[in-house]
This record gives C-alpha cells, structure tokens and sequence, in this order.
C-alpha cells in the first residue's frame, strides 16, 4: 500500500517537502552490536549513522548518494541530476559543501535532506491564503500559513478604515481556530464585509464544513475586492480536493486507498480548477492550480494524465529551482513507490525520462521485486530516446557495467569528453562511468582521465568524486605519495582521512600530523592513528617520539564511536587517558617504553590492555574498507605490524608459565572477565561479522578452565577473590 501524507499537498503546490528518506536495513540489532562489539562499518541505517561505501559503483541502493546519475542513488537525487542537465540555469551552480545531515559523507557523498539544505539552505516560508503549499488537515496550523497573504491584500485596500482593518486581522487568527468570536459591529463599510464574508466561509473550510464553505466563497466571485474575488474562484479547488480526501485519509495522515476517496468531489476539483483558469488565465493561483490538475488526476486514477505532466515537468523545470527538489519528491512518492510503476509508465508511449528513472532502479542487484533489466528489454526502448541519444548512452553503459560486461563494452557506448570546463550531471555522469570502466582495465591512461576530468567538475559533490577515483587508482599503484604529497589533487579531506586510516605508511602519517596546511581534524586523525597503530602493531620504539605530535591541549574524552562520524578526534587520550584502576601501572609512555626494550614484558603487556579496556577501544575499530578491490582504503596497510587485541595479551600470558604468579593471576582474571557480562568476547573485536566474532570465541569449557585456574592456582590473589563466574 502506497503511503500519502497531508503534507504531500504542499509539493504538488511548489511549497515545502517532506523531505523523506529511504530507510535501509541495518545488518544486526543495535543491541546485538553493542553487546558484542561489532565494528562501526556494519551500521547502515537510514538517518544520520548509515555509511556510504567509499567506492564510484554501487550495485544497489546505498544511503550516500553520488553526484552521477546512476542504480545506487536515491531516485530523487537521479531525477534532480537529470532536470539540471535538460533545464538547467545559473542558480544550479553552488559552492563546495558538506552534507549537513551526514558530516562522514564529506564532499563526495550526499543524502536527499542533505542535497536540499546545500542547494536551498534558506527556503522561503511564505504562504498565500488560498492554501498554496497548505497542509491538507484542518484546524489552526493549516490556517496560520494564510495570515501574510491574508495581511497583505488588507493593507492594499485603500477605502479599508484603519479599525476595521485592525479587527479584519485580528479576525484572521481566529479562523479555523475553535468558536471564532468576531463582533460584526466593529466592520461595516463594504470591503469590510466581504473581508469578513471572507473569513466565514475560510473558517468553514478549515472546519471541514464543506457546504458552508462551498456558498460562503460562492457569494464572493463578484467582490469588488479583487483579491477576495480570484480566492473566492479558487477556493473550490482547495475545497473538492479536501472533500475528496476526508474519508481517504486514517488518524495519522496517509492515504488509505482509492477506494476511499469521494469521486464527485474530485470531479467538483477538476471543473473548479477549469473556472478558475478561465477567469484568471493569468492568475495569482495559475501555479497552484496547474498543479492541482496532477492530484486531480492521481484521486482520479488517472495515470496516462498524469505521467505524461510528469514526464514534462521533468524535462522543463529549471534543475536550480526548489520547484524541481519538490516535483521530484511529488513523483516518488506518487509514482515511483508503487511496485507496478514499471507497467504504467510502459502503457505509455514516449516517456523516456521517466523510463530512464525506472530502468536505473531496475539495475539494482536488489529491485524491490521488480525484474532486471535486460540488454534486449532496453533495446527496444531505444525508439523513445531519439531526443535523449547521451542518455540512452548511459543507460546502455550503466546496465553493462553493472552485469558485469566487458570494460570495453561501456568505453565504446561512452566517448572520452573529459577535457571540458563544466559539465552537466548527465555529461559527468557518463565520462565517470568512463573512468570506472578504464579503471576496471587498469588502462595505462586512467589517471590522465581522471586529472582531465577535474578540469571541469564542479565543486558540488563532483570534483570529490573524481578525486576519489584517481586517489584509488594510485592507491592500487601503490602511489600514496602522490595523495599526500603538497599540491596532490587530491584536496578532499574525508578521502585522505579514509587512507590515513587504512593504508597509510607512518611516514605519511608523520608528514600529515604536521602539515598545517590541512584542517585541524585530519591532522589530529594521522596523529590518533599513528599512536594508535604504535601500540596495536608494536611499534613501541616510536610511540614517545609520535606523542610528542600532540598539543598538550588536545582533546581527550569525545568518545571513540566512529571517526567516519565524529567531528572531534580525542588524540588527546595518548596524554591524558587512564592508566589504571586497581593493578599498578605507570604512565602509558613509560609503558611503552618497557615494551620497546622488551616487548615480552608481562606486566607491561598487562597495562597496554588496561589502556585499552579504561579508555573505549574495546571494540574500537578505524575505518575498515569494504571488500571490493575498488574500494577507497581497500589496499595493503602501509603501516607494518600484526594488530594485537587485549584477548591476544592475555590468553599468551595465560600459556606463559613462566610469567610472574601476579601477573597471571591478573591475565587469567581479565581473560574471564572479557565475556562479561554477555558470553562474548568484548576484547577480541572489532568484528565484521557473525564469523569473525564467533571464530575469537574461547568454548565455555575453556573459560571455566581458566576460573578453575584462578581459583585453585592463586586461591590467595585479590583477582581470585573478585571473580564470582566465568559466564
């Protein structure tokens, strides 16, 4: 069943949108993740914690939408990329920006609220009084859009006495709201009263009183005011559409079906909306009502009517008006969403963009049901695109790409044109795709597109994503210096914040501390992660060395949850984090100084793990690249060392012995200790999966052999005393 909210109105009437996103599937519960410490590249929700992957290609739809027309994308963000290619005008070219929703998508991923709030940061709220962008409910809030139109057209009556227009206000406010009380007494000139006429018939309407409306507005068509006049024409509008839906519509606002809307109310809209264009051809309302023909024709059940404005719409709305944002979010929700999409609009002849969209989502791995799109379905689409040749192009690539066709396939449907200084989404969307392909070759001139390829992007989300594909082509080259290097083309901060973490070299990461041409958070990233990496792969020699790259002020308790999200690096805990909390420990430098010149050293190994345990890295985990070969950060670590866990601590001591009786005693206490209180292991991860996390698992038998240890072994230490279980 296809959800209709009240707000859905305001689209269709150019006003706010809802601004609604796609919700994804988490892999695991929350509280299944937390308890066992699965790492933070599992979490794919749909608001602020979903991850987008760090790749150009996505074979399904993925929460971080790319600045290419392409499967993975929200269809809002397709469709928008698609009207600023066919109507585009100067408003469609901003400034490089972040998404606001989702500050780890840095540059070159974005979310449909996020796209918005960067293109249109400051939406204008005004509403006139005869309902455009006016939620479908009755009752105060939807009469309070009205009040500055309302205002308005008072203050432009001249013969209007001063009181009177007082009271007129006044009055206003009271519309829609309870039992009005208006004191007739107060307005009695003639514009006076079909102000206040005005108001009784706008009361019923928000009251939901449709007959009382319906002759209040009717008595008004010949005002002499002529703004009461064309509202009183336009009103049954306004007045059949809420009629139609009073009964469609359950406690929450959506739409319960067809079968629930009242017909002859929505014939009523539709000759309404034909008087009103008649006698205002050029109206006040003209958009509006132009508007309301769609939603006529969607309670009408009217597809052929409605997809063919749609496909017009598409191909002329200026893709920088909030127009566009707003029809591309009328059209997902109205059309789009439902699961026979795909059949009404190929009942249709000649609607390519629409086609377009739906074949894109088709492409994806997982299509909501809807069967794949075949080489030969899309051929005999091909008679509708005569006009769309360049997007019929990519449609053909995009499909081949994503089967998993011959590379060479898609370059030939795909003509290098990268030397360009601007492009189009549609234009960038195909040389991209060019450059995904000539990087599945590993072409030899791969790189020389991509710097091509910059000369014309747009800061908007495009240059980021170019940025991206040559930074992962010298990241499979074995290139890195050219990322990191002054000057690198690569500028994108996030892009070099995924390597640093992943496949950086120490001296990259060294070089990158230091560098002060780069924002503050990056920097502090390459720290954390080189102090980080010193201890977790035995680079003990280096880490006094390395700490000495942190200000003494820098921060230390923002939490380690997921540097991909978190705008505050707490590097500062290498200085200022706990050492200890009951077995005597020195500080951490002196720590790591024991290890450098014994890294066999028992009780040092035992505080490196309290380190760990007391400041939040159980279950910590830097980014971790996914498993495609294309993936930013997916490449060999640069940063030599095996990683070592708290559970590896331990569990070698354990087998130690000849380690010191305290210091096992201590070992074999916090080995139990790890699957408190849940039965898992809380000091082996972070894991990527079930398997992971069930391969690090000690079998119960072992755990009770090490309490039994404990107990027996070291009847007299406090760790023995403490420790009641072994879960």
């Amino acid at each position: 069943m296809m959800k209709d909210n009240g707000r859905l109105d305001r689209i269709i009437s150019r006003g706010v949108s809802l601004r609604r996103e796609h919700p994804v599937a988490t892999l695991l519960g929350a509280l299944a993740l937390s308890t066992i410490g699965l790492g933070s590249t599992l979490w794919a929700c749909a608001d602020s914690s979903c991850a987008p992957s760090w790749q150009l290609a996505s074979a399904e739809y993925d929460c971080g939408g790319r600045a290419v027309i392409s499967p993975g994308n929200d269809t809002r963000i397709n469709m928008l990329w698609l009207m600023r290619s066919l109507a585009p005008d100067d408003r469609a070219q901003v400034g490089a920006v972040t998404d606001a929703n989702n500050p780890q998508f840095g540059q070159s991923f974005m979310t449909w609220p996020g796209l918005r709030a960067a293109l249109w940061p400051q939406t204008a709220g005004g509403r006139d009084d005869a309902g455009q962008a006016m939620p479908e409910a009755p009752g105060c809030e939807a009469s309070s859009g009205g009040v500055p139109a309302f205002n308005a057209a008072l203050d432009a009556e001249t013969a209007l006495p001063e009181p009177e227009r007082a009271a007129l206000r006044r009055f206003r406010l009271q519309a829609g709201c309870g039992e009005a009380n208006w004191d007739d007494k107060t307005v009695s000139s003639k514009p006076g009263r079909e102000y206040l006429s005005y108001l009784r018939a706008a009361d019923a309407f928000y009251k939901a009183d449709w007959p009382a409306a319906r002759s209040g507005f009717a008595s008004l068509t010949r005002a002499r005011s002529r703004w009461v006049a064309e509202t009183a024409i336009y009103m049954p509008i306004r007045i059949g559409l809420r009629a139609a839906m009073a009964q469609a519509v359950d406690e929450y606002g959506d739409f319960v079906g067809p079968d629930k809307v009242d017909r002859t109310a929505v014939a009523q809209a539709e000759a309404a909306i034909a008087a009103y264009l008649k006698a205002y051809p050029k109206g006040r309302y003209r958009a509006s009502a132009e508007g309301l023909r769609r939603r006529v024709a969607w309670l009408g059940g009217d597809w052929a009517a409605l997809t063919r404005s749609y496909e017009t719409l598409l191909a002329t709305t200026p893709g920088g008006d909030e127009a566009a944002a707003d029809l591309a979010e009328e059209i997902d929700i109205k059309l789009l969403e439902r699961s026979d999409a795909s059949t009404i609009v190929g009942k249709q002849q000649n609607l390519p963009l629409l086609t377009a969209i739906l074949d894109l989502k088709r492409m994806r791995q997982h299509s909501d049901g809807a069967a794949p799109l075949s080489a030969s379905e899309l051929a005999t689409q091909q008679v509708h695109f005569r006009a769309h040749g360049d997007l019929y192009g990519l449609l053909q690539a995009s499909r081949a790409y994503y089967a998993g066709e011959e590379p060479k396939t898609i370059l030939a449907l795909l003509p290098d044109a990268a030397r360009q200084s601007r492009f189009t989404p549609l234009a960038f969307s195909r040389q991209t795709l060019r450059g995904m392909a000539l990087s599945k070759l590993r072409d030899p001139n791969e790189v020389g597109f991509w710097r091509d390829l910059l000369g014309g992007a747009s800061p908007l989300y495009q240059r980021p994503l170019v940025e991206m594909g040559l930074a992962v082509r010298w990241q499979r080259d074995g290139r890195l210096d050219q990322i990191f290097t002054p000057g690198s083309p690569i500028t994108d901060s996030a892009t070099r914040s995924i390597l640093l973490q992943t496949v950086a070299t120490p001296a990259i990461l060294r070089a990158s501390a230091g560098d002060a041409a780069r924002p503050a958070r990056e920097r502090d990233l390459a720290r954390f992660t080189l102090l980080y990496k010193d201890l977790i792969r035995g680079a003990f020699g280096d880490f006094a060395a390395d700490l000495a790259l942190v200000p003494v002020n820098a921060p230390a308790d923002s939490g380690l949850w997921d540097f991909t999200q978190q705008d505050v690096i707490p590097v500062g805990l290498f200085r200022k984090g706990k050492w200890s909390d009951g077995f005597a420990c020195p500080t951490l430098v002196q720590t790591a100084a024991t290890l450098a010149r014994n890294p066999a050293n028992t009780k040092a190994r035992l505080c490196l793990g309290d380190f760990y345990r007391l400041n939040g890295f159980d279950g910590f985990s830097l980014f971790r690249a996914s498993d495609d070969k294309l993936a930013l950060g997916n490449g060999p670590d640069g940063f030599p060392g095996r990683p070592q866990s708290r559970d590896d601590i331990y569990t070698r001591i354990i087998a130690d012995r000849n380690a010191a009786a305290e210091d096992r005693a201590y070992a074999l206490y916090r080995a139990v200790m790890c699957y408190a209180p849940s039965g898992y292991n809380s000091c082996g991860g972070p894991y990527r999966n079930y398997e992971e996390m069930e391969a690090a698992q000690a079998p119960q038998a072992e755990r009770k052999a090490w309490f039994t240890e404990l107990k027996q072994r070291y009847p007299d230490s406090r760790w023995a005393k403490a420790l009641r279980y072994y879960w």
